[in-house]
């Protein structure tokens, strides 16, 4: 079963998350902030990351650098997910290492082909 790690600080966002990626068969990880994610990211080892750009504290795209730097979690494909898109925000996004972005609200379609390219083959639901 593939592990999600979600990193959001909206609790009706994460709701609508983990209902998306349950029905995709997924096990969820929640972490409200960059920081608990990338400890959590550390130790869980999640199969793909699902990171809201503005949190609290540290945003999610230095997070996404964090983890890109870091031998441990390098591999782990992260994906830019954002309300309130900018010119420039796409880019951004993979300038700090992540694999995808996605805008909110999320498109239902565009999010489970994203979750299907992202994840690897023999753990997808």
């Amino acid at each position: 079963m593939p592990r999600v790690l979600v990193v959001e600080d909206n609790a009706v966002n994460v709701e609508l998350v983990t209902a998306l990626l349950e029905q995709e068969g997924c096990q969820v990880l929640v972490a409200g902030t960059a920081e608990a994610a990338l400890r959590l990211a550390r130790t869980a080892r999640p199969h793909l990351i699902l990171m809201d750009v503005q949190l609290p504290g540290m945003t999610g795209y230095e997070a996404a650098r964090q983890l890109r730097d870091d031998p441990s979690t390098a591999a782990i494909p992260v994906v830019a997910v954002t309300a309130q898109a900018m010119r420039g925000d796409e880019a951004r996004a993979a300038q700090a290492g992540c694999a995808g972005y996605m805008t909110k609200p999320l498109d239902a379609q565009i999010f489970r082909h994203t979750l299907h390219r992202l994840l690897p083959k023999g753990e997808r639901g």
